[in-house]
């Protein structure tokens, strides 16, 4: 009896194949494509560069501080996202230098005036802050002309300074016959100084703890 392959290879086929259909394309697929290919990229790497473009350094100073009056330490912290192109730091137009550990800068000011610092990132956006210094003591000390009493063998005047204190231990004076007088008498509370003398005029000379001076000189009439 003779076999028909043909209807056996068929029905094979009908029994173990399934023909799978593809399925249609959606809008949500094509939609889900477009973000991701292509808006949400677009959207980052344009973001990224806005940023790299707008980013501007930011400072924050601390406020200055001294311990004799002669010098201030000023330390500020620059931040920025991008690389730093330069910090500086000038006061009334003259450079000041500058010590620097990691973000935190650190200077010594000598004299008073208006420190302005300024930070340059590399797509040169700047940021500047100004930082008035008036701590240190850059005036003499006060001899009161008002409370001078000059009498027959002494002389006694008030001193004063309100910034860093008058250095008592520093008050002396010299007299028309060369002689190096120290007071007799300090009141620090009042700030009264006696001296006594044998000449017909003296000169004294005060100075404050930041070692500015002052002189007066008083005669007999």
């Amino acid at each position: 009896m003779a076999r028909n392959y043909s209807d056996r290879r068929a029905s094979r086929y009908a029994a173990h194949s399934t023909q799978v259909k593809p399925k249609p394309a959606t809008a949500h697929s094509g939609i889900f494509r477009f973000l991701v290919g292509f808006l949400i990229p677009y959207v980052l790497i344009n973001g990224l560069i806005l940023l790299f473009v707008i980013q501007t350094p930011s400072i924050e100073a601390s406020e200055p501080d001294t311990k004799d009056y002669q010098n201030a330490e000023v330390s500020f912290k620059v931040s920025s996202l991008i690389p730093l192109k330069s910090v500086t730091a000038t006061i009334e137009g003259q450079d000041v230098p500058l010590e620097k550990s990691g973000s935190t800068y650190k200077c010594t000011l000598t004299n008073n005036g208006n420190l302005n610092i300024t930070a340059v990132a590399i797509n040169s956006m700047t940021r500047s802050s100004n930082i008035q210094i008036n701590l240190l003591d850059e005036a003499n000390p006060l001899i009161d002309e008002d409370s001078v009493v000059l009498g027959a063998g002494y002389l006694e005047f008030e001193v004063s300074d309100t910034q860093s204190g008058v250095d008592w231990d520093s008050i002396y004076a010299v007299d028309s016959l060369g002689n190096n007088l120290k007071p007799t008498d300090v009141n620090k509370t009042t700030g009264r100084v006696t001296f006594s003398m044998a000449a017909d005029s003296i000169t004294v000379y005060v100075s404050d703890l930041a070692k500015n001076q002052a002189q007066a000189n008083f005669a007999v009439n």
